[in-house]
């Protein structure tokens, strides 16, 4: 059969065979069940009826569809996500393992909605736990939906910080940012501004930083949390003055939404100066004469 043209239809098909061989021990019977249970771990583009086409295929095919069909580099990562789960699994079995790890191990491979026993266990271990929270908000492998904790983890892990307060967590939770996944650049951000004025310090610290990068436009939107704040939109309105922020059309868009807070006449005078340069792309333009008609609006 491997001869013939693959019944494979799409790369939806080889992402659900990835997800069932990290997570569901190869079997899509199990992951049907889990699927039909709607449990915390579901992929929302995977439809039930697609995963039992597959089982079908398979069974008709008396082959295993992810061993024909998967490329190398797909089994890769899938043998990486089962070694990483079979490590968290044999924390519990060894007798010398620390307890911080049983308490991480518990939140990463916890299958309730928001697993607020363990977070709990781990708040209470105050600044002890901070490195391993650093360490889980900070490993990639933990936003990819095919690693034990299903991509959730650095999401618990953000909020557990958050509760600690130990302000080292501010510089790994920024660098979090940027995961292509908007729910979790949110929880994200909203733990990172739970450090108040040292968070914000450090933002518009990454907002000024040259040469300019992506960094620059994480601290912006991260800003935004802070943006009726005059410390904050200053700094946004002295941006704006640079053309090579201009030509950065996604930093300086955030820095013109953060303007919108600006109250002091010479401010505004100053960002309608920047809105009638020629050089301003008409993008921009048009968001930055939309901030000026509803501060000229009653």
């Amino acid at each position: 059969m491997s001869s013939d043209p693959s019944p494979i239809i799409d790369t939806l098909d080889m992402e659900i065979l990835m997800h069932r061989e990290s997570h569901f021990g190869s079997s899509f019977a199990v992951m049907l069940q889990y699927y039909k249970q709607n449990g915390v771990g579901i992929m929302p583009d995977f439809e039930i009826e697609e995963i039992e086409k597959l089982k079908q295929l398979e069974e008709e095919a008396k082959e295993d569809l992810a061993s024909t069909y998967l490329p190398e580099a797909a089994k890769a990562v899938v043998e990486e996500a089962k070694k990483l789960y079979q490590g968290l699994k044999d924390i519990y079995s060894d007798t010398s393992s620390d307890p911080l790890s049983i308490l991480l191990s518990d939140l990463i491979l916890s299958e309730e909605e928001t697993p607020d026993e363990e977070m709990d266990k781990i708040v209470d271990q105050g600044e002890a736990i901070v490195p391993m929270l650093i360490h889980l908000v900070s490993a990639d492998m933990f936003y990819d939906p095919l690693f034990p904790g299903y991509g959730r983890a650095p999401i618990f892990g953000a909020r557990c910080l958050s509760r600690i307060q130990d302000e080292r967590a501010i510089p790994p939770l920024f660098e979090a940012l940027g995961h292509n996944n908007f729910f979790t650049d949110e929880e994200i951000i909203q733990s990172l501004c739970s450090f108040g004025e040292s968070a914000k310090s450090f933002l518009i610290k990454m907002l000024l930083k040259k040469p300019y990068s992506k960094d620059n436009e994480y601290a912006a939107i991260a800003l935004n949390s802070f943006s009726d704040d005059p410390e904050v939109s200053l700094p946004c309105l002295n941006l704006l003055e640079e053309e090579d922020v201009l030509k950065r059309s996604s930093l300086a868009t955030y820095l013109i939404f953060t303007c919108s807070y600006l109250s002091e006449e010479n401010e505004r005078e100053r960002f309608i100066k920047i809105s009638k340069n020629p050089k301003l792309p008409r993008g921009l333009r048009e968001e930055m004469e939309l901030v000026i008609k509803n501060w000229k609006s009653p």
